[in-house]
């Protein structure tokens, strides 16, 4: 591996920890409550085990290729604009208050996860595999911490400073169609 594909690749994991550690645990309860207290309970369940689910999905592809890394983190990017689009649209996003939007953004949460931790998985394993230095992992830890920190600030900003996301409170009747 050379230096290039290395710093590419921290790249890369900067960026999707920035999208899955930094963005969108902030914004759960504005993208999943107006779907109901189940969609928000189901997708709750969900998260944790997609990461055992993209682990599994490891053992069969250990590494990909480049390519293939590159195509599923702008397909992650694009189910979190999804999401945040969703998020922005609280209490009244589409499809709220419908099963089917509830199961469509459950399904958006767990492919985002999904697809982002295999992501992490395959790069991790890859750095481990082929990059020669000493202190790969290292440095592929401090791109999941980086990412953490540059999604987690402008949130904070966002929810909590310029309330830009708006509250679903619980059985409360906000979207009349």
């Amino acid at each position: 591996m050379t230096r290039r594909v290395f710093i590419f690749l921290l790249l890369i994991n900067t960026i999707n920890s920035t999208i899955l550690f930094g963005g969108l645990p902030s914004l759960s309860t504005y993208a999943l409550l107006p779907y109901g207290q189940k969609a928000f309970y189901y997708s709750s369940l969900l998260t944790p085990a997609t990461y055992s689910v993209a682990l599994l999905i490891n053992l069969r592809w250990e590494t990909i290729t480049i390519r293939a890394t590159v195509i599923g983190s702008a397909i992650g990017l694009m189910l979190s604009i999804f999401i945040v689009i969703i998020a922005t649209q609280s209490p009244c996003p589409w499809w709220s208050d419908t099963t089917h939007g509830a199961i469509i953004i459950v399904i958006s949460w767990f492919l985002v996860t999904l697809i982002i931790a295999f992501l992490r998985i395959t790069i991790g394993h890859r750095i481990k595999l082929e990059w020669k230095g000493d202190q790969g992992m290292f440095y592929f830890g401090a791109s999941v911490q980086l990412g953490l920190l540059l999604g987690a600030i402008p949130m904070y900003f966002l929810v909590n400073v310029f309330n830009v996301f708006i509250d679903r409170e619980p059985c409360v009747i906000y979207c009349l169609t």
